[in-house]
């Protein structure tokens, strides 16, 4: 069941209601806000602790997602060797949270230079090898996931206070 509360500029906010729905709502933005905050941690580290080795891409294709309209995350396969060892990985940007465009041929912009066969820089993350990356670029998503979870504690503590 959703409580709204009614303020005098005739503005609504909903929250849960019952202690099973505030409950819940609380593991949600504790959660956002910790994968938000994990993919933060994770991004950061890899930008701040790469160091460059040369890689070839193996492959290239784009990936179409349409939850809530339509978005596309380029994807780049490509190998490489760090201390003598060889991987294979296809991150275009580092962290856990795809890098979205809103149309396939922004995406595949992304994509310019990275021909099957190229050879490229590739970022290697020293505390973890395997998650060589194309781009040195950082992704705000992980604020947005921290900003949603946020938004879902100030909810939960507004129903249970009311």
């Amino acid at each position: 069941m959703i409580r709204t509360t009614r303020f005098g500029s005739g503005v609504n906010i909903s929250g849960p209601s019952g202690r099973l729905g505030i409950a819940l709502t609380l593991v949600i933005g504790l959660a956002s806000i910790g994968f938000g905050a994990y993919s933060y941690s994770t991004q950061s580290t890899a930008l701040s602790s790469a160091t460059t080795v040369e890689g070839t891409i193996t492959s290239t294709s784009i990936e179409t997602h349409s939850n809530k309209g339509v978005s596309y995350t380029p994807q780049a396969t490509f190998t490489y060797t760090y201390e003598g060892e060889t991987y294979t990985a296809s991150n275009v940007y580092p962290g856990t949270l795809a890098h979205d465009f809103d149309t396939e041929r922004a995406a595949r912009e992304e994509l310019d230079g990275y021909e099957p066969g190229a050879t490229v820089t590739v970022y290697v993350p020293t505390d973890s090898p395997a998650k060589g990356y194309l781009k040195p670029e950082s992704n705000n998503k992980p604020f947005l996931l921290v900003g949603v979870g946020v938004l879902f504690l100030l909810g939960a503590v507004r129903s249970a206070v009311t």
